[in-house]
């Protein structure tokens, strides 16, 4: 086992509460439906296990032609290594250690600066980590701890150091964070507000704006339907869950959509003012995890449009199932939030679909 590295970490307050636990959602995010390839340490590992256990754990592994590495091999879509009690066998009867790094740190997400320090957040997509974000009673609020870890190849690069301190990155880092957090602001006054500063702030950038006169108003749901029709289309998504909602945006279609100011009143009546600290939530964790203004290439106003139509996506949805009153608030905001981050996060044609879309005005 490698020596662990020490680690300056800032995170959000709840990351250091959360630990695995299958019993909760029985591995059915991280074990079904996709497969990972090994890093080198544990395929070394996997591999020095003496006897028959040892021989277990190798009939467990399957090379990937497609990526020229190996994996763990999945029977009826799920790993072949998760339990009827949904936790792990392999970290059952070893530990942690003996772990994939994707295993291990799921649905941790890390990132790298320079001078070992790390910036680390959850993913919603996980439902244990979706309850420490969403269900937190307190706004997020950052922290430093040091901690030890043998994992540090697995950690994100953050980027260009001198490029980050130019754009005085985590100084907007934290800007975008208090205007996220501004409570005298609505939710959506919330992102114009930060969406303006950022457009301003791309005058001062090495190269200039790539955006003219940023203007952003709530799209209508005509407008946020076609747009999210195009995502879907453009990343192939053809899961049960997605038929769902295009079914439904159907029937909403014919019935005929709302205008947006009816939208508006039924989100502000229904979610922004009794749970606008479950959507404040998430936006922050989004805004920290995904490094903006700096997530995708572009500029800051860029940037910004591209976290804002985010947004129009989960509003949307979230009108989609609230509209006929007889959905569980809660519960659909934790399930939308999950589709929205398990697109952005895990759908490898995601961000590119996002950004040709954005570039070719098909809100």
């Amino acid at each position: 086992m490698m020596n662990a590295a020490e680690y300056t970490c800032i995170e959000p307050g709840y990351v250091e509460k959360f630990f695995c636990d299958g019993s909760k959602c029985g591995g059915s995010i991280c074990c079904y439906g996709w497969q990972q390839l090994l890093d080198d340490a544990a395929l070394a590992r996997y591999r020095s296990v003496k006897g028959t256990e040892g021989e277990r754990i190798r009939a467990g592994l399957v090379y990937l032609e497609e990526a020229d590495g190996f994996g763990l091999r999945h029977e009826d879509d799920h790993c072949v290594f998760l339990r009827n009690d949904g936790l792990c066998g392999l970290q059952k009867k070893y530990g942690a250690e003996m772990l994939t790094d994707v295993c291990a740190e799921y649905p941790r997400k890390t990132r790298l600066f320079p001078n070992n320090i790390v910036e680390r957040a959850l993913c919603v997509t996980c439902p244990v980590a979706a309850d420490l974000i969403l269900q937190n009673e307190e706004p997020v609020s950052l922290i430093q701890r040091q901690i030890k870890s043998t994992r540090g190849n697995y950690f994100q690069p953050a980027g260009d150091t001198e490029v980050l301190e130019q754009l005085h990155f985590f100084d907007w880092q934290a800007r975008g964070i208090e205007i996220l957090q501004s409570r005298n602001l609505s939710l959506p006054q919330r992102l114009h507000k930060l969406l303006m500063e950022l457009a301003a702030a791309d005058a001062s950038l090495p190269w200039g704006q790539d955006t003219d006169g940023v203007i952003w108003e709530p799209w209508a749901p005509a407008q946020q339907a076609r747009f999210f029709r195009f995502f879907v289309a453009g990343i192939e998504d053809n899961t049960e869950e997605t038929a769902a909602y295009l079914a439904g945006i159907a029937a909403w279609e014919q019935a005929g959509f709302m205008t947006a100011a009816e939208a508006q009143k039924l989100l502000a009546e229904k979610v922004w003012q009794p749970y606008g600290l479950m959507l404040e939530n998430y936006l922050v964790n989004e805004w920290f995890k995904e490094l903006y203004p700096c997530a995708v290439l572009g500029t800051f106003a860029y940037n910004g449009l591209y976290f804002v139509v985010q947004w129009e996506m989960w509003q949307f949805l979230l009108v989609l199932v609230l509209r006929d009153g007889q959905a569980d608030i809660r519960k659909t905001i934790k399930e939308t939030a999950c589709w929205l981050a398990s697109r952005l996060n895990h759908y490898t044609e995601a961000r590119n679909v996002l950004m040709e879309l954005l570039r070719s005005n098909k809100g």
